[in-house]
């Protein structure tokens, strides 16, 4: 059974009349007569009487208008809905993020975009660099909002600027070398570092390691940790000093400054990147992006 032989049913039992429901349904009223008797045949059951009064639904034919109505506002339904997913005007959307690097930016993205487009779903989660990255390569998201290290290697990664950042010397403020902005870091090269232990971001600790190498020197690594809010907060102590984003200043207290590093200025960027075989509704997205990062 077609959903136009429901249809055709359909049409025919509300007008009850062959000429009516032949011409709604562009169809000649024999070709009508045919698909009805096919339904009844394969139902088993009739549906219309036909005689010299007039065209009348049996109590089958009934029953079954009930149930023809529904399932065709579901197909209906259906359809709509697939339409608007290929459309890119519903659906979900699973974004991987490093929040730390975007307490400023994402707030307005997510508000801006449930506004405007409230039939597609965004999906979030929390990663750290490396689990990050390989969840958009294996699918687990479609997009990532992630710094841009190595990104162009990869062919399968579309990508779109967000921001660029400086990286800072982190220290307290009573630090006897606390200065101001643009300082040489190689001042640092005897003094120890808190860094985020390589088995939880590789990368993050390989990006410290080749700023201070680029400055003529291998940082005197004391402490290694888990997490960046433990680094600032080691770093309080006075365990060591260290190289972070200055948007990490947002998680640092009082007690700590962030000095931007000479040569480093606007080294670190974010990017947000998705895969060619891109969700369709990535392209919405995007949209909101671009005017959250104009405001």
């Amino acid at each position: 059974m077609t959903t136009f032989q429901i249809e055709a049913f359909i049409t025919l039992a509300t007008t009850l009349n062959y000429t009516k429901a032949s011409n709604l349904l562009h169809t000649t009223q024999p070709n009508l007569s045919k698909l009805i008797i096919s339904m009844e045949q394969e139902l088993e059951a009739k549906l219309i009487d036909r005689n010299r009064r007039g065209v009348s639904l049996t109590p089958a034919g009934m029953a079954f208008l009930k149930d023809a109505t529904k399932i065709m506002k579901l197909y209906d339904a259906a359809v709509t809905n697939v339409q608007e997913i290929e459309a890119g005007i519903r659906g979900t959307i699973k974004i991987g993020f490093l929040s730390t690097a975007l307490i400023h930016l994402l707030p307005k993205i997510v508000s801006t975009f449930n506004e405007r487009y409230p039939d597609i779903n965004l999906e979030l989660y929390d990663y750290a660099f490396t689990p990050l990255m390989s969840s958009l390569l294996d699918n687990k998201i479609d997009v990532a909002l992630i710094p841009d290290r190595e990104l162009d290697s990869i062919s399968r990664l579309e990508k779109k600027f967000l921001y660029a950042d400086d990286m800072c010397v982190v220290l307290p403020k009573n630090h006897p070398l606390n200065t101001v902005d643009g300082v040489d870091l190689s001042v640092f090269a005897q003094e120890p570092f808190v860094m985020i232990d390589p088995n939880i971001s590789d990368r993050d600790y390989d990006l410290v390691y080749s700023i201070c190498i680029a400055n003529g020197f291998y940082p005197k690594v004391n402490l290694k940790v888990n997490t960046l809010n433990n680094l600032l907060l080691m770093v309080e102590c006075g365990q060591g000093i260290s190289i972070l984003a200055r948007h990490m200043e947002h998680y640092a207290t009082d007690n700590l400054d962030f000095i931007g590093i000479r040569g480093s200025e606007k080294a670190f960027k974010m990017v947000c990147a998705w895969r060619r075989d891109q969700n369709p509704c990535i392209p919405s997205l995007l949209e909101v992006i671009d005017e959250c990062l104009a405001l």
